[in-house]
């Protein structure tokens, strides 16, 4: 067999695994928007068949004996030297992916699938009613498949590392506290600064603001920002998400509450920013594993950085308030673009997280950081969870949640297993304002472009830039070609300090 058709075998392993992939997508999908509550038992099942099949099928010998006959090997996963890059870049995260699953038991991957469905439904239920002991036992077996997983892959002694390189490779928890801890410094301090301020004026945010007129605008929102409805859609669920269900199916939710409107602006930019990502990658790295964000601190730095550098901007105002006036004309009467402006940027201590605002924001994550941290260590009782958030909201945001829906059963993450994936939001933040940096210095214009609701260049760079990697370069070396920089907090700390100061006459 030549090189060639070895290759095209892997390809088709490949392409069967990220069809199993995006199905139990669709199940999930389902699960957080349309599915029956009296559904979830039959739905986990289903989920746990499917992670088998695509497991067994990752896992088979035959993979295993085509990345051989490719010299890609543990120690050399990118394989023959004669290989085209993209291909020795595909065989590199295929190797990856092949050697994380085959280290993980059939068994034990069904089985955390079922769980994870049931845990998911519990933390739903819970949440609801305001009940920590609902989910404390899925939360228990959630740690402890967590736990196992990391062991499996040889983190015997520092399970979270493990956890961490899923979404973040190459940031243990000892380099990402050193990250943290400066910039959770610096941010407490400005913090400090802004409470000795007047603060601007959001009374009128807290009007009644029609669901269906909120629903309208996020649509078209979406619309102006270049959302393509034919190959994606915008749904509601209790925590907004993006998945993906294929190449030309990305699917975003957000949620629509009457007195926090600017709740679902803001979710439905930031998950549009997921979603530009996902739906950019180049033709010649659709449907296979490359197809992926660099890590999801990557990723979150396209979200974080429509979201807020340029969803909260005063230019984005400029030329979006008009529309948003129009759905909302009695509540929005005598608002000046400027009033909005400043009112959304509002800055001070706040319970919920994607709420919070991007001067308080990093700390609510340092906060999950530290606590996923002492569970997965055993330092924290998952029963003495709700107490010790309490605490450590207190002492870093400087506010404390009278109920657990306001804290530690919040988000969605720890339902799922997601422990490690906290810390790449205020990651996130990081590589965003380095990304823009770079975007500012190659189209000068950008703000009036922004203003002028011109977002096409914004999207050309990001796409010629950023996605056309996919996963081919891992985020130190993607960071690298984009800027010609290593990460560092500052370029996001002088921007929220410009920002703020003006906002606030500091």
């Amino acid at each position: 067999m030549t090189l060639s058709q070895t290759l095209e075998k892997l390809h088709g392993i490949d392409r069967e695994s990220r069809h199993l992939e995006k199905a139990l997508a669709v199940l999930r999908w389902d699960q957080e928007t349309y599915l029956p509550e009296k559904g979830v038992q039959e739905r986990s099942e289903q989920l746990a068949l499917l992670e088998g099949i695509a497991h067994q099928r990752l896992t088979s010998p035959e993979t295993g004996r085509l990345l051989s006959e490719l010299g890609c090997t543990r120690e050399n996963p990118g394989g023959d030297e004669a290989l085209p890059a993209l291909e020795r870049d595909f065989l590199k995260n295929l190797r990856r992916n092949y050697d994380r699953a085959v280290m993980l038991p059939g068994d034990f991957v069904s089985e955390a699938a079922r769980a994870e469905g049931l845990s998911q439904a519990a933390w739903v239920n819970a949440r609801r009613d305001n009940d920590f002991s609902v989910f404390l036992p899925h939360l228990v077996k959630m740690l402890d498949f967590a736990r196992q997983k990391a062991v499996y892959w040889g983190w015997q002694d520092n399970p979270y590392d493990g956890l961490l390189d899923i979404y973040e490779p190459g940031m243990g928890a000892d380099a990402i506290a050193a990250v943290f801890t400066p910039l959770s410094q610096r941010l407490s301090a400005l913090l400090e600064k802004i409470a000795s301020r007047p603060k601007p004026d959001n009374s009128f945010l807290a009007q009644h603001f029609d669901l269906e007129g909120q629903a309208c605008f996020s649509h078209d929102m979406l619309k102006r920002l270049g959302f393509d409805t034919l190959r994606g859609r915008l749904d509601v669920s209790a925590h907004p998400f993006t998945t993906i269900l294929g190449s030309d199916d990305v699917r975003i939710t957000t949620r629509y509450m009457p007195r926090q409107v600017l709740s679902s602006i803001f979710a439905t930019i930031h998950e549009a920013g997921h979603a530009f990502y996902e739906m950019d990658f180049p033709q010649e790295i659709r449907g296979t594993c490359l197809a992926d964000g660099a890590s999801m601190g990557i990723h979150e730095s396209q979200s974080r950085l429509w979201e807020n550098v340029i969803g909260r901007s005063r230019h984005f105002w400029e030329g979006m308030f008009p529309a948003l006036s129009s759905y909302f004309p009695a509540a929005l009467t005598g608002i000046t673009v400027d009033d909005f402006y400043r009112a959304i940027n509002l800055a001070g201590p706040s319970l919920i997280r994607i709420e919070a605002d991007e001067v308080s924001y990093s700390l609510h994550v340092v906060l999950r950081f530290e606590l996923e941290r002492d569970l997965l260590s055993g330092r924290l009782d998952p029963a003495r969870l709700p107490d010790a958030w309490r605490k450590k909201m207190k002492d870093l945001v400087g506010v404390e949640p009278e109920t657990d829906s306001q804290g530690a059963l919040q988000d969605v993450h720890w339902s799922m297993g997601a422990f490690g994936y906290f810390p790449s939001y205020a990651l996130g933040n990081l590589y965003g304002l380095e990304f823009w940096g770079k975007l500012k210095a190659d189209i000068p214009a950008v703000d009036d472009l922004i203003a002028a609701g011109n977002f096409a260049p914004i999207r050309h760079w990001l796409r010629d830039t950023i996605y056309v990697w996919g996963r081919r370069l891992d985020p130190p070396a993607l960071l690298k070609a984009v800027t010609g920089k290593t990460l560092s907090p500052e370029p996001f700390l002088a921007y929220i300090d410009a920002k703020y100061t003006d906002i606030y006459s500091l």
